[in-house]
């Protein structure tokens, strides 16, 4: 079985439930969400396709933290944690923002200044799907 590693800057994530939406076993090895359970911090949302065969499934994944100064220092974290290469699987960051993580409640918002705003409406859903008793919204302005 292929365990992902976990990096002191993620000590407390909460854990995600698992969504079984797409059926490739390489994206289902992917958290779908790993982010600090409290705070406002950066985020940066993640499109991951499989290369292993020619039907290219892929999902979006979220990621943040308060431990990262730089949206690219998360993608370095994820990429040091689920080794794309390993998987083969290609990632690409759609854009990044803020999350106000609440106690029952995420806010999506905000922009990169290196990537752009992520789609929120995207990255609210795979919240919703982590987090199905919480008030997630999202604000594009």
């Amino acid at each position: 079985m292929f365990f992902l590693k976990k990096l002191p800057t993620f000590s407390t994530i909460q854990p995600a439930k698992s969504i079984r939406t797409m059926s490739s076993s390489v994206l289902q090895k992917i958290p779908n969400v790993g982010i600090d359970n409290r705070g406002r911090y950066k985020y940066i949302l993640i499109k991951v396709v499989d290369q292993n065969d020619s039907s290219n499934q892929f999902k979006y994944v979220v990621r943040g933290g308060r431990a990262f100064e730089y949206h690219a220092d998360i993608y370095d974290n994820f990429k040091k944690c689920v080794k794309p290469d390993d998987l083969n699987v290609t990632t690409n960051i759609l854009g990044g923002g803020w999350l106000e993580h609440g106690q029952n409640s995420i806010i999506v918002e905000g922009a990169s200044v290196q990537y752009g705003p992520a789609d929120h409406s995207i990255s609210a859903s795979v919240l919703e799907k982590a987090y199905p008793n919480y008030k997630i919204t999202h604000n594009d302005e």
